[in-house]
């Protein structure tokens, strides 16, 4: 059985609404004073009908001027300007979010039961989520196919079955949780070789299968309340969200076997990983090369 990272136990789905602070210290460290070029943030929480952002905050040393936008896919991004070389460079947000419980299907609804399969995109659906249905590694199609087959979470045409609830079952079973700092993602045929791999590693598995059965997909970054997090050694996470057309999108996180619950929080999706990264950007060199990389995330919930 594969070990999760670090999920808090009893989150309570049904309990009063209440409020999740997180901080997210980021501190990059040269051999000597570098030129920062524009750095891409994309750390500002997303909102929905049962989360609100109340207050949120980035700073950097050195200090920099921030240009906000909204990217293609919904995202609030800041493009940081810097004004001053330096051997170090900080960046933290700071935020604090109100959630409350979503309102459950009622056990009489159809949508309760699952999703349906095969799903079918109608009308203007049909065009908006085709960049979610193709896959980021097409040669690896079939393979994934196959072991999707192996499984045997799929229904019988036109059923409602739990299928992604299944698929995050079976690659929590069989993926090992390992973090990694290094950036970057494993295929989802090395991750079924190595049965090991990061949050974002299974993230990806689940989001090409989820295309390989036709339904669209994306790659969702951002925290989980957990442990590690309560005692400020928390990473950033990463799951998956599926669109159904009679549900909207509904997230799985595979690295815990189960969908998404009151601790996660989505900050950035995108049809590919490289688009959620939460700092990019490039320097000048000036001779010196980068030495080091340290990164907190911590959390209280109240």
């Amino acid at each position: 059985m594969s070990s999760g990272p670090g999920i808090l136990s009893g989150d309570a789905e049904a309990g009063a609404p209440f409020r999740i602070r997180f901080t997210h210290h980021t501190r990059y460290q040269y051999s000597g004073p570098v030129e920062f070029l524009k750095h891409r943030l994309v750390l500002r929480p997303r909102e929905s009908h049962c989360e609100r952002l109340e207050r949120f905050q980035i700073t950097t040393e050195p200090r920099s001027t921030l240009h906000w936008s909204q990217d293609v896919f919904g995202n609030i991004i800041a493009q940081a300007d810097f004004f001053e070389p330096a051997s170090t460079l900080t960046i933290e947000s700071d935020f604090v979010i109100a959630k409350t419980a979503a309102t459950s299907d009622p056990p009489s609804r159809p949508a309760a039961r699952g999703v349906m399969f095969p799903v079918y995109y109608a009308g203007i659906e049909e065009a908006a989520v085709s960049l979610y249905r193709s896959p980021v590694y097409p040669p690896e199609v079939e393979s994934i196919r196959k072991w999707i087959r192996s499984l045997n979470v799929l229904p019988k045409s036109e059923q409602r079955h739990p299928i992604f609830e299944g698929l995050a079952a079976a690659i929590h079973e069989r993926v090992e949780y390992r973090r990694r700092e290094d950036p970057g993602v494993q295929s989802p045929a090395n991750t079924l070789d190595l049965k090991c791999g990061s949050c974002r590693d299974s993230a990806l598995l689940l989001m090409e299968a989820a295309r390989c059965l036709g339904y669209a997909a994306r790659f969702v970054s951002g925290y989980l309340e957990s442990e590690n997090s309560k005692v400020a050694r928390g990473s950033t996470h990463a799951w998956t969200e599926v669109y159904c057309p009679d549900r909207g999108w509904m997230g799985f996180d595979p690295s815990l076997g189960e969908p998404v619950g009151l601790g996660h929080v989505a900050v950035g999706v995108s049809h590919h990983p490289r688009g959620v990264m939460p700092v990019s950007g490039s320097f000048k060199t000036n001779g010196n090369v980068a030495t080091g990389l340290t990164v907190g995330i911590a959390s209280q919930r109240f």
